[in-house]
């Protein structure tokens, strides 16, 4: 048969199916019999999960399929004429639509034709991109799976009139295309029949839930690693010395920059009460322990400028830090200096400047017999000499003090190292330990 002759089969065929049809109404085949739907996705690829707003984007190919009594034929009378495919405008469809729709209606519907068989099978398949509500539970992120639901039924016609059945068991993910942030793991489907409030009948959908789990290394490498690696440089605060200056300015400088890495966490998770995410939890215990440390710091400095002010180590303290605790921390232990013995000193001077007094006077003595030399003569010299030895005593008394006094600041550096030591293992302790609990609550949850 020549192309002529299938053209004028094919206009006969058109106005034999379109001289009575009815594009605007539900084809009525059977009495109270209502056209049964079958719904049906293929995913091709999860476009974007935005987390703040709690909506999915992702593309898909609807297939819908029906039965249309008013469109059978015998195709033997119009030159084995089986197929038809028609303009959407021109037939019935169904008015399937997504519930969750977070966009416009379904990109691409109006657009495409659907296909006609001669025993009455209809079907339309059509690409559109859909955007759907999803809650987002983010308490493992980034570790965690998300399960958003597409849920597709018909908005006018209650299930007495259409019937939504599922096309398959789930939705075909063979021509998948790879998302760099989420792994798709399955999109099973599920019928349900739901009273509504306003409407006595009951309404068919069927929901494809896409079960994904996010890919964690991104935020691995940009925001879990740097919240470690800064958690650990605020450890060495306490290994950094007193004397340098810089002690309180890092650990703040530490605790500045876990503050924006959180802030960076906050920006990409919805704004919810309901939960809060691991991440999240990580950085609020490790800023709690940077300020923590930021304040013993503090603390340390002061217990190492103690000396200054006089006071001496209490007994218990030298016991407890000098002692046991500068065994286990190996922190090494300097021989104690100790001042002279001021007795001592100043009985030697004492006894230095009588002896020379005893034999001037000896020699005045002498020449006041001889008429060489008068004894009052000697006076001031005796005079200077007691002067010489009150200074002299004077700088012994404050050098004695300084060294007593250097003893004691000696010994408060001492307390400070250890406290410092301390300080250390008990906050790489709690830092480990934090680290691995809560991460390890995650990623094996």
């Amino acid at each position: 048969m020549g192309v002529a002759g299938l053209d004028a089969h094919q206009r006969a065929l058109l106005d034999k199916l379109f001289a009575k049809y009815k594009k605007e109404v539900r084809p009525i085949c059977e009495e109270d019999a209502p056209i049964e739907v079958k719904v049906g996705i293929a995913v091709r690829q999860i476009m974007e999960l935005d987390e703040p707003s709690q909506i999915l984007t992702v593309n898909v190919w609807v297939r819908l399929n029906w039965y249309d009594c008013q469109m059978t034929w015998n195709a033997t009378e119009y030159g084995g004429i089986s197929k038809l495919i028609l303009p959407y405008k021109k037939v019935w469809t169904p008015d399937i639509t997504l519930y969750d729709n977070a966009g416009d209606e379904l990109i691409g519907l109006k657009d495409y034709r659907p296909t006609f068989t001669s025993d009455g099978a209809a079907s339309y398949n059509f690409p559109t991109v859909i955007k759907s509500l999803c809650p987002v539970d983010v308490t493992y992120f980034p570790f965690d799976g998300q399960t958003c639901a597409l849920r597709f039924g018909s908005w006018a016609y209650s299930g007495h009139q259409l019937n939504i059945t599922i096309g398959d068991k789930a939705a075909d993910i063979s021509d998948y295309k790879v998302n760099t942030e989420w792994e798709l793991l399955s999109v099973p489907a599920a019928r349900h029949e739901k009273f509504y409030s306003c409407c006595p009948e009951p309404y068919p959908d069927v929901t494809f839930y896409i079960s994904m789990r996010r890919k964690p290394f991104f935020y691995i490498v940009n925001l879990l690693f740097p919240c470690i690696l800064i958690s650990a440089v605020g450890l060495l605060g306490f290994l950094l010395p007193p004397d340098a200056g810089e002690k309180v300015a890092l650990e703040i400088t530490m605790l500045l920059s876990l503050s924006v890495f959180m802030l960076l966490v906050a920006q990409s998770l919805p704004p919810t009460s309901d939960n809060f995410p691991c991440l999240g939890i990580y950085f609020c215990v490790a800023m709690l322990l940077v300020a923590l440390s930021t304040a013993l710091t503090v603390i340390v400095l002061n217990v190492h400028f103690r000396g200054q002010h006089g006071d001496p180590v209490p007994h218990w303290i030298r016991k407890i830090f000098l002692g046991t605790l500068s065994e286990l921390l190996c922190v090494r232990k300097e021989p104690a200096v100790y001042p002279v013995k001021i007795k001592d000193v100043y009985s030697h001077v004492h006894r230095d400047h009588f002896n020379t007094l005893k034999q001037k006077e000896m020699v005045s003595l002498e020449s006041q017999d001889t008429g060489v030399l008068d004894y009052h003569h000697l006076l001031p010299l005796k005079h200077v000499l007691e002067e010489q030895l009150s200074v002299l005593k004077e700088i012994n008394s404050r050098y004695s003090d300084k060294q007593a006094a250097g003893v004691i600041d000696e010994e408060w550096r001492k307390v400070a190292v250890v406290v410092d030591r301390l300080l250390l293992v008990l906050f790489f302790i709690a830092t480990v330990a934090s680290t691995v609990g809560i991460l390890l609550s995650c990623i094996l949850h």
